[in-house]
């Protein structure tokens, strides 16, 4: 049986750090490529399974049933959804359920690998997974262990400094975990990505923020950045991608030109 050849997973832990917007954007310029790709909510707070717009296909069969059950072997594939935008054919949508925050003070035997098992047999290349902004805990040790990269999410600011701190530490204090255990780690850094950039004129803030992002991060620090547009918030509230519109392009043409550094 066969798995997905990438796994992704997008990463702060601090709230309002484009994490959402990233993991979304990455999952339909995947798509767009031609690629089958599932995109996987893993945030208790569902946001992107709200901005798809996007419904199990019977009550309670979201990814919340996958970490509850000790043997979800293949339930990714039953379990995920088309998404609705008809220009993005090749996506589809794991959603989130309001049970998932019940998996978070989980302490059965080998519930971190339940995520990785449900994706054998997955009919998709790539799968994006939008991880919680929490520190380690079950759901993000699900996340990287069924995850080959990881890619963190920031912004230039001090909220995005402190989102992408922490989620680098907890990278290293899974990886370190794991090797104690002995366990097979194929997890990657697949960089850093900053959404919302202030491209018309900076603050010094910002331009602050970015020197310590270079100073702390060096080549993980990828561009280009990805520049702050109001149709981003508007498109969400609406259900819709905001790559569909002009005022969007300038935002769409940056993760697409992400993505195929992320996924290289």
């Amino acid at each position: 049986m066969t798995s997905p050849e990438e796994v992704l997973s997008v990463y702060s832990e601090t709230g309002g750090a484009t994490k959402t917007t990233t993991a979304v954007s990455l999952a339909v310029a995947s798509a767009l490529e031609g690629e089958d790709t599932v995109y996987i909510d893993l945030d208790p707070r569902a946001a992107g399974t709200k901005w798809f717009d996007v419904e199990p296909r019977e009550r309670g069969l979201d990814v919340a049933a996958i970490l509850a059950d000790p043997d979800p072997d293949g339930w990714a594939e039953d379990i995920a959804v088309p998404a609705r935008w008809r220009q993005v054919p090749n996506l589809r949508v794991v959603p989130s359920g309001r049970t998932l925050s019940n998996r978070e003070t989980s302490t059965e035997e080998l519930s971190d690998i339940r995520l990785a098992v449900s994706l054998r047999g997955l009919k998709a290349r790539r799968v994006v997974i939008d991880c919680p902004n929490r520190q380690g805990g079950p759901l993000i040790q699900n996340a990287m262990t069924a995850s080959t990269k990881v890619l963190y999410a920031g912004k230039f600011d001090e909220d995005g400094l402190d989102g992408v701190e922490g989620a680098y530490k907890s990278v290293r204090r899974f990886k370190k975990h794991r090797e104690m255990l002995g366990a097979t780690d194929r997890l990657t850094e697949a960089g850093i990505v900053i959404g919302a950039w202030g491209d018309t004129v900076p603050t010094r803030d910002a331009k602050r923020a970015e020197q310590e992002f270079i100073n702390a991060y060096g080549n993980l620090l990828l561009e280009p950045y990805v520049p702050h547009r109001v149709i981003v918030k508007e498109s969400r509230a609406a259900g819709q991608y905001y790559g569909f519109y002009s005022k969007g392009q300038p935002v769409h043409q940056a993760y697409g030109a992400l993505a195929r550094k992320v996924f290289a």
